[in-house]
Parts: structure tokens; C-alpha cells; sequence
């Protein structure tokens, strides 16, 4: 509706509102209830003509009007309901697309996944036929059972990389262990979707630790990338993040733990640490440097 409508409406208004007292006043009455048809047989015929004539023009004007703005609302309510319909329109197109491009996502993911198994199959079949033929040809060639435990083998280990172990949280009957995690990520500045358990058979006079399982491999390494920042915290300074190991890294890291601790003891002048699966040492004055 414009302004223009708006001022005939006013103007409409004001006429009946001014035109009111003035036709009440004509026939002798105070108030609208005063005004019936006893109270107008006192008027003069001049009076009542000059009334009617008024009234008339002005009841006509409103009608028209009144049409006029029926007419406009319906056009209005006709305008709203297309535009609703072109509403529901995007909305299909949005979750259509939403749908195509989860769908193009997961064809891409599972695309990944086979072919990396199939690398894996590959190299290991490459690996077990080259050792077959050079060195016990008469061995059958690779199994689907063996296969099979590739397979099982890579998921494993997919699964794992989003896990974390988190050691010396206090242990109690009740407690609420994934807030005791939130804490202590949330001191190195992390606040991710967590599932927590404690491994490992209940010990009163040890803390069982926690995994901790993530929504990806990718934030595991950034929060196990910051856990060093775990050592200055005054609250959390005992407690250790690591990454979940298979047995046979397990294995190997408790050989490396072992090596570190010997070379220190062979060679005091140098700082040694792990990293990347080996242990790196360096002067201390350089490294202090």
C-alpha cells in the first residue's frame, strides 16, 4: 500500500469522523445511542435531505474504496503465495544439491579408500610374489585370508589414528570423565567432540588410563602436537596425552624409551629426544643456544 492510499484513507476517515457529531448535532442528539428513528421525525425535512445526501456520497466513497482494497489484498495474498512457492522451490534446489554434493563426497571417499586398499594389495602381493619367486618357489601365492587381514589391518589403523591416551587423570567411583578430558584439552586450547573410556583392569594403587576417541585423525596430531604445552600447567603438569600404539609400536617405542635412557647415560653432554620414530641428540650449549 503507498502513501497515497494511506492519505484517502485518512481522508475517508476524517470526513465520517467529522461527519458524525455534525448529523447528530442536526437531529438534537448528544451521543450515537440517542440517535434512532423517533429522534429524526423532529428534524426538518431540509435537514434530514442534506443528511442523506451526505451520507450517501460518503458510504459510496468508502464502498468503492473497500472494494479497492479487497481487490489489492487479494493480488497481495496471491503474491505471497507464488512467492512461497519459489521459496519451496530453492529449498528443493538447495537440498537437491546438498544431496548431490554428499553423494559426490562419499563416491570420492570410498574412491580413496578402495584404491589405497588396492595400492596395499598390490605392494603386498608384489612384495610376497617377489619373495616367492627368488627365494621358495614353491610356496602358493597370496591367500584371500591373507588378503583379509590386510584389510582388517588398514582399518585398524585408521580407527587408531583418531584416538589418543591420556595418562594420569585421577581415577574415582563417580566421576564424570569427559569433563575431566574437556579440562585438560581445553588448557592446550582445544575444545573437540570426544568419547572417552579407561582401559584397563581396576587398580586402586594406579591410574588406568584414557582413550580418548576423536571425529578425525587430523585433530588428533594437532592436539598431540600442542600436549608439550601439558608440562608448564600448574593443574595438569602430571598428565601425559600419546598416541593409541598397536602392540608392535608399543613394542617398539618401549625400545626406543630404553635407548634414550642409555644414551643419556653415555652421553650427558647431549640433549636426546624422540622424533619420528628415532632418537635425535644434539649438543646442549646448541641447543640452548
Amino acid at each position: 500500500m503507498t502513501a497515497a492510499d494511506m492519505k484517502e484513507i485518512e481522508d475517508l476517515l476524517g470526513k465520517g469522523a467529522a461527519w458524525l457529531p455534525k448529523a447528530m448535532e442536526q437531529v438534537g442528539c448528544t451521543a450515537p445511542v440517542d440517535v434512532t428513528s423517533a429522534a429524526c421525525k423532529h428534524a426538518m425535512k431540509e435537514t434530514l435531505v442534506l443528511l442523506f445526501t451526505e451520507s450517501y456520497h460518503l458510504v459510496r466513497f468508502q464502498h468503492e474504496r473497500m472494494k479497492q482494497l479487497k481487490a489489492e489484498l487479494n493480488s497481495t495474498k496471491s503474491q505471497l503465495i507464488e512467492n512461497q512457492k519459489w521459496v519451496i522451490s530453492l529449498q528443493e534446489k538447495v537440498i537437491d544439491c546438498k544431496e548431490q554434493q554428499l553423494v559426490a563426497v562419499q563416491t570420492a571417499v570410498k574412491t580413496t579408500v578402495e584404491d589405497s586398499v588396492k595400492e596395499q594389495f598390490k605392494s603386498y602381493s608384489d612384495a610376497v610374489q617377489e619373495n616367492v619367486m627368488v627365494c621358495q618357489p614353491d610356496v602358493p601365492t597370496i591367500t584371500p585370508k591373507v588378503l583379509k587381514e590386510v584389510v582388517q589391518s588398514v582399518v585398524r589403523e585408521e580407527d587408531r589414528s583418531k584416538n589418543l591416551m591420556v595418562f594420569g587423570i585421577p581415577e574415582e567411583d563417580s566421576e564424570d570423565l569427559t569433563e575431566r578430558v574437556h579440562d585438560v584439552l581445553q588448557e592446550i586450547g582445544f575444545k573437540p567432540t570426544i568419547e572417552v573410556i579407561r582401559v584397563g583392569k581396576v587398580n586402586k594403587e594406579k591410574k588406568r588410563p584414557v582413550k580418548v576417541t576423536l571425529s578425525s585423525s587430523s585433530i588428533a596430531r594437532q592436539i598431540l602436537s600442542q600436549t608439550r604445552r601439558l608440562h608448564k600447567s600448574e593443574s595438569f603438569g602430571s598428565v601425559f596425552v600419546r598416541p593409541d600404539r598397536s602392540e608392535e609400536e608399543r613394542s617398539r617405542h618401549r625400545l626406543l624409551v630404553e635407548e634414550l635412557f642409555k644414551k643419556r647415560d653415555d652421553e650427558p653432554s647431549k640433549r636426546h629426544y624422540i622424533q619420528g620414530g628415532t632418537i635425535q641428540s644434539v649438543d646442549k650449549l646448541r641447543a640452548n643456544a
